[in-house]
């Protein structure tokens, strides 16, 4: 296991296994960010995974920023800056090659909330509450709350919860369709751990090939995402693991 001061990396087999480590309730400060950033580079250079699972420790995912931090900002310039910081490690979390799969128990308000919007998937506890609390203390959500937030729930809805900084249920975050999944407490980390078990079953240059076309169209036209999604369809034919999967495919059907 990999230690970083605020997040542990344990990687079996074919999947990473990313734990928030910030007592008590893993705020998302400087030192969480630089961290996450340090991990998500040894993922990157770690062929043999595939998925990566995210969760927090001490019954908490993160129950926001780091206010401690954010009390000694004390110009636009500086709050700006810290913005930008949050943008760049949820992007990069959004745009992971390899599926991120956020397990969410206890809290996931502010920049937990916009963190788990930039995992791939997310399921959560029957005891988890989400919500965006920035307005009751004179901010906004600054780390991509605003952007990803009305894509999930619909504009009207965004505007509500992140104007009024209202908390909402598993059931309510499942309904809205920020959740995929509500599972019992005990039951989370096995449903997750299926679930990457299942996608990591798949090809490696497969998985990373979909990630890829599905990005193209989300992120830029849909003009575009047909073509890449042409053109890495081809090139999956020229792979080895395109080969032996579909021979294995067609010996099984022939028994």
């Amino acid at each position: 296991m990999t230690e970083k001061r605020n997040v542990l990396l344990k990687v079996e087999k074919e999947i990473a296994f990313v734990t928030l480590n910030n007592p008590p309730v893993n705020t998302l400060s400087f030192q969480t960010m630089s961290d996450m950033n340090d991990v998500l580079a040894e993922i990157e250079k770690m062929d043999e995974v595939k998925v990566v699972l995210l969760k927090g420790s001490n019954g908490h995912f993160m129950a926001g920023a780091e206010l401690k931090e954010f009390n000694e900002i004390d110009t636009k310039e500086k709050g700006t800056a810290t913005s930008k910081i949050g943008h760049q490690l949820m992007d990069r979390i959004e745009l992971f090659e390899k599926p991120v799969i956020a397990l969410i128990e206890g809290a996931c308000l502010g920049g937990g909330l916009e963190l788990a919007l930039a995992c791939h998937i997310r399921l959560g506890a029957k005891n988890s509450i989400y919500g965006f609390p920035e307005v009751t203390l004179g901010l906004i959500p600054g780390a991509g709350g605003t952007q990803r937030f009305p894509k999930v729930v619909g504009l009207s809805t965004a505007k509500r919860y992140i104007l009024t900084g209202e908390r909402f249920s598993a059931e309510k975050a499942f309904e809205l369709g920020v959740l995929d999944g509500v599972f019992e407490n005990d039951e989370l980390e096995k449903a997750g751990l299926e679930l990457a078990q299942k996608i990591a079953g798949n090809g490696a240059i497969a998985l990373k090939y979909a990630m890829q076309a599905i990005n193209a169209g989300w992120f830029c036209s849909s003009k575009e995402g047909y073509r890449v999604e042409s053109t890495l369809f081809g090139e999956c034919f020229e792979t080895e693991e395109k080969e032996k999967r579909i021979e294995a495919f067609l010996n099984k059907k022939k028994q």
